[in-house]
């Protein structure tokens, strides 16, 4: 275990992540969820087997010791992914992104509870600081006269279920970790997802224009990285360390789209960062001066 390192990996994550959702956003309103997620999935496993290649992994990472676990972890990642796209069509990046921090808490309880990982009390601090700020930054996008519009409601509805689905999909990569590599891991859940996004071609898909085809492009890519890193940090730390540093993926959301979509956010979720980062740089610190202690 490498705390340090399983953070810089989540934090690579974040920022794949939020260029993958803001392309989600700029084609939402025309392509449909299920479209998306076999581009994601499906181009996705370029970065996955190229990556896997270069580190002279590719047939060892076929080889597998929990196929069902597998298909456990692609079908809860496909669901959390779907739904978490759906949500991108109805509400703006930032609030959508910030809706998914309860996946830190889920993933915490959750490595508490199934993974018996000993969480200590500073860590649900940072958590805890972290859900604070993301409360304070929800507050002003999601009044009760936005929550009188249908399309606000069913948004939140799917950016929570994707976030809690996300959680129980960080808890399975905890427990595949003990006897799958890296690169099995996210290579399955790719193949998983692009058949599950093919199953939903008779359901409506439609002809992509060539811009819609170099973001679905782009989507697969930047998810595909997005993959790698979140195994690895997973793999590197504890859930309950790498957890809270999604965090970042918000600062990312914020500037995309204000800078591409000119959605403005209010001064309180600048406020409610402000919280994020304090709580994240302060695991940070707290990690990096327990490990010396810690290390044999």
């Amino acid at each position: 275990m490498n705390a340090i390192a399983g953070i810089l990996f989540q934090l690579g994550a974040t920022l794949a992540f939020a260029i993958m959702s803001a392309l989600v956003r700029a084609v939402a309103d025309d392509v449909p969820s299920g479209e998306i997620v076999f581009a994601r999935s499906f181009v996705g496993l370029v970065p996955v087997v190229t990556w896997l290649a270069w580190r002279g992994e590719l047939r060892s990472s076929l080889a597998t010791r929990a196929p069902f676990g597998h298909v456990v972890r692609g079908t809860v990642g496909v669901a959390s992914m779907w739904a978490g796209f759906a949500a991108l069509a109805f509400i703006p990046l930032a609030e959508a992104v910030a809706i998914t921090y309860v996946t830190p808490l889920v993933a915490v309880v959750l490595a508490a509870l199934l993974l018996r990982e000993r969480v200590p009390n500073y860590r649900w601090c940072a958590v805890a600081v972290g859900f604070l700020g993301i409360l304070v930054m929800l507050w002003p996008a999601f009044s009760p006269s936005d929550l009188r519009t249908e399309g606000v409601v069913i948004g939140v509805g799917f950016a929570l279920a994707g976030a809690v689905g996300a959680g129980f999909a960080v808890t399975q990569v905890r427990r595949l970790t003990q006897t799958e590599t890296t690169g099995a891991i996210v290579f399955y859940f790719s193949s998983v997802a692009s058949l599950a996004g093919l199953a939903t071609a008779p359901f409506g898909w439609t002809l992509p224009s060539w811009r819609e085809g170099l973001a679905l492009a782009g989507i697969g890519i930047t998810g595909g990285l997005g993959q790698i890193f979140l195994t690895a940090a997973n793999r590197h730390a504890p859930a309950s360390v790498v957890a809270p540093f999604n965090y970042a993926t918000l600062l990312w959301a914020v500037m995309f789209g204000a800078l591409f979509f000119h959605e403005w956010p209010h001064p309180l979720m600048f406020c409610g960062a402000a919280l994020v980062v304090a709580a994240g740089a302060g695991l940070a610190w707290r990690e990096h001066r327990r490990a010396p202690r810690t290390a044999p």
